[in-house]
C-alpha cells in the first residue's frame, strides 16, 4: 500500500519534533508508525440512524471508520473554526516559520502559500467542527477536491506538521483480513486506512506528533547533563574507546592511494579513502606516497607471501603490511625515486652535451656569443635605425609648434607657442600612459608640470642675460 492510497504523509529522514518531558521541552525524533510497532486503531461501522440523519453530506461520512486508541489530551484543538484556521492561523505560521522550519528539512520540495491553503482548507472540511479533530481525507480525495497533485498534497500536509497547525495522531495502514470483509459487508471498497489528523493553533514547542506514542518505552534521565565524552560506566573494560576523526593528511593520501592506477583492485573496494584513512595516519606523518604504498605490497608479495585477488579484510591485511615493515621513516619508493633522479640529471646533461656539440659544430662564434655572451641577432645595436627613428619623433613633436608660429600673429608667437605646446605635451602624455595601461589624467598632468617647469627655466635664464629664448 502506498502513502498516496491512505493518506499519510511521511516526513524525510531526519525530522525532528518536540515532546513535552516534565515541564520542559526534549527534541526527539519523529516517531511514526511502521511494520514493526502494533497496529492501532479499531474499525467500526457507523449506526444505521447515524448514516440517514448525515444523508446530506454522506459523500463525506465513512460508512466503517477506524477508531483512534490514543490519549486524544495532549492534542490542541483549534480554538476558531476552519475559515479561521485555515485563513489566518496556518498563513501565520508560514510566514513566521517557513524558512527555519519547512525549507531546511524539505530543500527540495518547495510548498507555496497557495498550495498550503488549498490543503489546509480542504482538510478542514472533513475535520470536526467544533474541535478540527478527526481529520480523516485521502490524499487522492484531497488532491481531487483542490486540483493538486497528490504529491503537493503529500508535501503541503508535511508542512503543515512542521509548522505546528496540524498533527498527525495516527499513520495509515493497510487494513486487515477482517476489516476488508467487515469494509465489504457496508459496501466500502477500501483497502486502506487514511491517516487521522488534528487541526489546531499555532502551537509549535508543547506539541506531540504521535500522542499515544510509540510500543517501546520512554525512559527518561535523571541527570541534569547529558553527554558521550567519556565511556559509559556500564560498559566494561571491553568496551572500544570512541574514535576521533581522521587525519587529513592521511585522508588525502588514502584517496590519492585509492585513486592510483597502479594500486591493487581490492584497494578501490569502498571507492573512497575514508576507511583507508585510519591505518595510514602513520604514513602519511612520514611523507609517504602511494608509489611507497604499491612498493611496500609489491615487496610483500616479493618475499614469498601471497594476497588474494579479493581479501576478506583488506584494511587488516595492509594494517600487517605496515606493521611488518616496521620502521614508517623508511619509504620503500626512496631508492628509486633517487636512481630516477639521478637517472634523469644524468640524461639532461648528456641531451645538453649533444646540443652543444651541433651547435659549436654548425656555427661556433655565434653560439658563443649567443648561450655565453646573450648576444643575438634580435638585441643587436642598430645606431641607424635608432638615428632614423629619433630624428624623425623630434621633427614629428618640433611640427606642431612651429605651425602654430606660422599661422598665429606676431605679437602672440610667444604665448601662442607656449600654450600649443603645454596642450601638445599633455595630450602625448595621455596617449603614452594610455598605451602603458597607467593613469591617463595622471600621464597629461606629469608631462604638463615638466614642460611649464622648462619653459619657466627657459624664461628665467634669458631674462637673465637680457635676450628672448
Amino acid at each position: 500500500m502506498k502513502d498516496a492510497f491512505h493518506g499519510s504523509a511521511r516526513p524525510s529522514a531526519g525530522l525532528v519534533t518536540a515532546h513535552r518531558v516534565h515541564g520542559g521541552v526534549v527534541v526527539r525524533p519523529y516517531q511514526g508508525s511502521s511494520p514493526h510497532t502494533r497496529r492501532r486503531g479499531t474499525a467500526r461501522t457507523a449506526p444505521v440512524w447515524i448514516r440517514r440523519a448525515g444523508a446530506h453530506c454522506f459523500d463525506r461520512l465513512p460508512r466503517i471508520v477506524l477508531e483512534v486508541d490514543t490519549a486524544w489530551g495532549a492534542v490542541p484543538c483549534w480554538s476558531g473554526r476552519a475559515r479561521r484556521w485555515a485563513r489566518e492561523a496556518v498563513p501565520a505560521a508560514y510566514r513566521e516559520r517557513y524558512e527555519t522550519h519547512v525549507r531546511p528539512a524539505m530543500p527540495n520540495n518547495p510548498v507555496s502559500l497557495k498550495a498550503l491553503v488549498a490543503v489546509a482548507e480542504a482538510r478542514a472540511s472533513f475535520a470536526d467542527h467544533r474541535t478540527g479533530r478527526n481529520c480523516r481525507p485521502t490524499n487522492e480525495r484531497l488532491a481531487a477536491i483542490t486540483g493538486l497533485s497528490v504529491r503537493t498534497v503529500q508535501r503541503a500536509s508535511t508542512a503543515l506538521r512542521l509548522l505546528g497547525v496540524a498533527t498527525e495522531v495516527m499513520r495509515g495502514r493497510q487494513r486487515t483480513r477482517a476489516e476488508r470483509f467487515a469494509s465489504w459487508r457496508v459496501g466500502d471498497k477500501g483497502r486502506g486506512w487514511a491517516s487521522v489528523w488534528a487541526l489546531h493553533d499555532n502551537r509549535i514547542h508543547p506539541l506531540s506528533p504521535h500522542p499515544g506514542g510509540s510500543s517501546l518505552p520512554k525512559k527518561t534521565s535523571r541527570k541534569s547533563v547529558l553527554t558521550t565524552a567519556t565511556r559509559r560506566q556500564a560498559a566494561g573494560s571491553s568496551a572500544a574507546p570512541r574514535r576521533t576523526c581522521p587525519d587529513n593528511r592521511a585522508l588525502a593520501l588514502a584517496n590519492e592511494w585509492v585513486l592510483d592506477e597502479q594500486s591493487p583492485p581490492w584497494a578501490r573496494r569502498f571507492r573512497t579513502g575514508t576507511p583507508w584513512a585510519w591505518v595510514l595516519t602513520g604514513v602519511a606523518r612520514h611523507g609517504w606516497t602511494p608509489r611507497d604504498i604499491n612498493q611496500l605490497i609489491t615487496d610483500w608479495i616479493g618475499t614469498g607471501h601471497w594476497i588474494p585477488e579479493s581479501p576478506h579484510k583488506p584494511i587488516g591485511l595492509l594494517g600487517a603490511i605496515l606493521a611488518a615493515h616496521g620502521n614508517l621513516a623508511e619509504r620503500p619508493a626512496a631508492l628509486d625515486e633517487a636512481r630516477e633522479r639521478e637517472e634523469l640529471a644524468a640524461a639532461r646533461e648528456h641531451l645538453a652535451k649533444q646540443v652543444a656539440e651541433q651547435l659549436m659544430a654548425k656555427d661556433a662564434l655565434g653560439a658563443h656569443a649567443r648561450d655565453e655572451l646573450g648576444i643575438s641577432e634580435m638585441n643587436t645595436a642598430r645606431p641607424v635605425q635608432a638615428a632614423l627613428t629619433s630624428a624623425v619623433t623630434f621633427a614629428s613633436g618640433a611640427a606642431l609648434p612651429l605651425l602654430v608660429a606660422a599661422i598665429a600673429p606676431v605679437r602672440a608667437i610667444p604665448w601662442s607657442v607656449s600654450i600649443a605646446s603645454l596642450v601638445f605635451l599633455a595630450f602625448l602624455g595621455a596617449v603614452a600612459a594610455r598605451a602603458g595601461g597607467a593613469s591617463i589624467a595622471k600621464g597629461a598632468l606629469r608631462m604638463t608640470f615638466w614642460g611649464v617647469l622648462a619653459m619657466g627655466v627657459t624664461a628665467g635664464i634669458g631674462a637673465l642675460f637680457g635676450t628672448a629664448v
